[in-house]
């Protein structure tokens, strides 16, 4: 009598739905592990990425020698490494002078404009009352050796981070193929000519978006010299150096540049700190509507929507150094989502504004790899 259950499966079909069960086990596994990396690694994600943006600072002249030169790598290398150490000689020698003076009198006039601040808010009902209810006297002490052991342990966190950075930047500087070959070996054969592309346009964006900051900062720093000179504020020059380079950061670094000025300027009556704020207030303000469209416009092609999210969203991740990466992060993932998905995935490869790099920006693909493809 014939048998009337369920007829075998053929050993072919269980074997696909195994292959299936087991491609999407893996799949997912390496989703939880990318999303624990991202989670608990993000610091140090951070400071990889820093260290590719310096590194593609540094090589620019380095391949700019090679390709325009006789000179091997080693000799553009040291070239390049020579001029940087004589450019930050010769700069720290021809200011060393005048910044040192400023900085022994900000060492002796800092303190006074706190202790005059602190003065001017304890006469003040409304500061007064804000200090007697913000902490009770009993607890004064323990706040103050809180904020001391926080203060201590993020200062070793950042210089852990700085040493971890310069030698980061130093490899990546070094032996740039290296991490490159690496990438493009877990890449399916086919596959590597096109990465090779998006990994060549991907430096293309950073090096440019460096030099559009690099024109913010210097635009920062001279506007804020001939404001403080104008106002006849004490320790331009160093104040616009701090400016410089705090404005590397946005948001947070402008406040944190303009707070010594206003400060200093409390010395000479609070109708002048309130010049100076207003100064440095106006600077910041052509430096968001001004200076930033104009050298990133010249340079990447950024949303403004889109810069502003992701600004938000880096710095409630990791804080103010989410802030000051999160501008080319938006950058390199717009590269990536217009050539690998965009132009690849959907087949739309007609042209856009950002299609104005030149053809020289894709590298070559390494000759070790090349040979895999025959």
């Amino acid at each position: 009598m014939p048998s009337t259950g369920p007829s075998p499966r053929p050993f072919g079909e269980l074997t696909d739905f195994a292959s299936r069960v087991l491609l999407a086990v893996g799949i997912l596994v390496l989703v939880v592990l990318t999303v624990t990396v991202l989670w608990y690694g993000t610091d140090v994600l951070l400071v990889v990425f820093a260290g590719a943006l310096l590194a593609v600072l540094i090589r620019t002249p380095v391949d700019w020698l090679v390709e325009h030169t006789r000179l091997s790598e080693r000799w553009s290398l040291a070239v390049v490494f020579v001029a940087i150490l004589l450019t930050v000689v010769g700069l720290g020698w021809w200011m060393a002078a005048d910044v040192f003076a400023q900085s022994q009198q900000l060492a002796v006039e800092f303190p006074k404009s706190v202790a005059k601040a602190e003065s001017w808010i304890t006469q003040n009902p409304f500061g007064k009352w804000l200090i007697d209810t913000g902490t009770d006297t009993d607890d004064r002490d323990a706040a103050l050796m809180s904020r001391m052991s926080g203060f201590a342990f993020t200062a070793f966190h950042a210089a852990f981070y700085a040493i971890v950075l310069m030698f980061v930047t130093l490899y990546l500087v070094i032996h740039p193929r290296l991490y490159v070959q690496g990438l493009l070996r877990m890449i399916p054969i086919p596959r590597r000519p096109r990465v090779a592309e998006v990994i060549g346009a991907t430096g293309y964006t950073l090096r440019w978006w460096l030099i559009g900051t690099l024109v913010r900062m210097i635009g920062v720093g001279v506007l804020t010299f001939v404001g403080l000179w104008f106002l006849n504020v004490p320790l331009a020059l160093l104040l616009a150096i701090l400016a410089f380079l705090f404005n590397f950061v946005p948001y947070f670094g402008p406040i944190v540049a303009a707070i010594p000025g206003v400060l200093i300027a409390i010395l000479q009556g609070p109708e002048q700190a309130g010049y100076v704020a207003l100064m440095y207030l106006a600077v910041q303000q052509v430096d968001a509507f001004v200076l930033s469209p104009v050298a990133y416009a010249w340079t990447v092609h950024l949303p403004p929507v889109v810069t502003l999210l992701s600004e938000v969203l880096l710095f409630a991740m990791v804080g103010a150094v989410g802030i000051a990466l999160a501008t080319p992060l938006v950058a390199v993932v717009l590269v990536w989502i217009k050539m690998l998905y965009v132009e690849e995935v959907l087949g739309d490869r007609l042209p856009t504004p950002d299609d104005e790099m030149p053809e020289a920006y894709v590298p070559p693909l390494p000759e070790r790899l090349s040979a895999d493809e025959h």
